[in-house]
């Protein structure tokens, strides 16, 4: 074998040996997430570290596909790397210290809080499957037998890789299910709010629903991996300028704090027109006015920093930390937080949009400025006030002379819905449809109107809504960057005989 060819064969072999390493590191992550898993927690890193104009460039082009591209990328360079080791170091032991150093590396490059021990397993568990699996590929069987020894050594290494990748989420529920994930810390029975008086309303197949399951809500953060954070241990700080600083527990905000029901919107600010990332659901929790009174704000505190446990941090004026709709939730739908949804404490702002809806919240300094959060660093809203929006669910086909429904929901803040328009015409004439009584005032509206298609073809429908003050949803398109996206959400239905 030429020198050539032989540096090539140690490339692809080191790179090979690394598919059941990141496998298996990927499997101890889930089934603890105190071990990091070095490629996320190295991209983590790098989301933290890119400059705002870059970052919001790669969000506003790509959307949310950005963060997994940069995942893959790093996957790849951990790959690399993999196999550049085995090409500088041809003692399979020495290789798999070198490659378990960088995965070590990798692991506390993470922004999110785990331990030296973590990172030492992930690295121990990493260094020994590619190890083991480089040394299987080096290995020198009997000229007649190469090639069929060969082929066994990478099928076992496939069979192993795809094993891990499909057991990872069936173990990480099974270890969840016997340590006791967070969810199961019990909030108490918590009171409904009332609900108000309900008239007929239609069914209609491909409708939104009322409220949005945890699972089914969307999650969008700064983080590919998310803070694991201990409820018993886990303190709320409300301190600054206050007369009489605060540190409560889980159960002690339960205890010391009415805990009120409240159904609201949360929806980000990088949703286009039209888009998913909304939701409406039951949220639990004191109300951040009753929590700001019992620490007495001073006389010149003007803004609240509420600082979590990945590092990020949002600044939310007093007067909006004031308002009625304003919440410490604890639960969702009835259940305590789950990670992903910033378990044990996130703040709810309906009138804000979900950059200033922080998770995982540890601390709230009351100061006399305006604080500019992550994303307002980044170029995006400081203000961040949620704008009226309708979005169209259904229907994208209809046929000739057939009554069929439009519709869909809307909401706007805590302003609420009074009216949402219709148009089968591509915006020429509108039709005021009807309109579901929300579950909540910060709830949003669902609404429907009646429409026979009178022949057939391509119809543009559209649909805008009115707020609660009474102004009309405004037209112009704009792109999520920076203050969020506005315009009328169109759907084209295709109408056949």
């Amino acid at each position: 074998m030429t020198e050539r060819r032989a540096r090539w064969s140690a490339l692809l072999g080191g790179a090979l040996a690394t598919a059941p390493a990141l496998a298996l590191g990927w499997v101890a992550h889930r089934g603890s997430p105190r071990i990091p898993f070095a490629p996320t927690a190295l991209a983590d890193r790098l989301i933290r570290v890119t400059p705002g104009e870059v970052a919001t460039a790669a969000i506003d082009r790509l959307q949310h596909a950005a963060q997994q591209l940069l995942t893959g990328g790093v996957v790849a360079f951990f790959v690399l790397a993999g196999g550049v080791v085995a090409v500088q170091l041809r003692s399979s032991a020495r290789a798999a210290l070198a490659w378990s150093m960088i995965v070590f590396a990798g692991g506390l490059a993470t922004p999110v809080e785990h331990s030296l021990q973590g990172a030492l397993m992930a690295a121990a568990v990493a260094g020994g499957a590619y190890g083991a699996a480089l040394s299987a590929l080096r290995r020198r069987p009997e000229p007649r037998q190469a090639d069929p020894a060969r082929r066994q050594v990478i099928v076992a290494i496939g069979t192993v890789t795809v094993g891990a990748l499909v057991a990872a989420d069936p173990l990480s529920r099974v270890i969840g299910s016997v340590i006791g994930k967070p969810r199961r810390l019990q909030t108490g029975a918590l009171p409904r709010a009332a609900a108000p008086a309900r008239g007929p309303f239609p069914h209609v197949s491909g409708l939104t629903g009322e409220l949005t399951s945890a699972a089914d809500h969307y999650v969008v953060d700064i983080d590919i991996n998310d803070p694991v954070v201990d409820g018993p241990s886990w303190r709320l700080r409300v301190d600054g300028l206050v007369d009489e600083p605060l540190d409560v527990g889980f159960l002690e905000l339960q205890r010391e704090f009415a805990v009120v029901d409240e159904i609201s919107v949360v929806t980000c600010i990088s949703n286009r027109v039209g888009g998913p990332l909304v939701g409406c659901s039951r949220w639990e929790g004191p109300r951040l006015a009753d929590v700001l009174r019992r620490v007495r704000p001073r006389a010149d505190a003007t803004s609240l920093v509420v600082r979590c446990a990945d590092g990020y941090s949002a600044g939310i004026p007093l007067t909006t930390a004031m308002h009625p709709s304003a919440q410490l939730a604890i639960a969702q739908n009835g259940q305590a937080l789950s990670r992903e949804h910033g378990f044990p404490c996130r703040l709810r702002l309906p009138a804000l949009y979900g950059m200033l809806n922080p998770k995982w919240v540890t601390s709230i300094e009351l100061v006399d400025r305006p604080y500019r959060g992550y994303w307002a660093q980044q170029g995006w809203s400081a203000s961040a006030v949620v704008r009226t929006q309708s979005r169209i669910d259904t229907p994208s086909r209809a046929r000739t002379g057939e009554p069929t429904w439009v519709a869909g929901v809307a909401w706007a803040g805590i302003r609420g819905i009074t009216g949402v328009d219709v148009s089968t015409d591509g915006g020429r004439s509108w039709n005021r449809a009807q309109l579901q009584p929300p579950l909540s005032r910060w709830a949003w509206t669902r609404w429907a109107y009646r429409w026979t298609p009178p022949r057939p073809g391509a119809y543009v429908v559209v649909c805008r809504a009115t707020d609660g003050t009474g102004a009309t949803q405004d037209a112009r398109r704009r792109s999520p960057h920076p203050a969020g996206a506005s315009g009328y959400h169109r759907v084209d239905v295709a109408v056949t005989r």
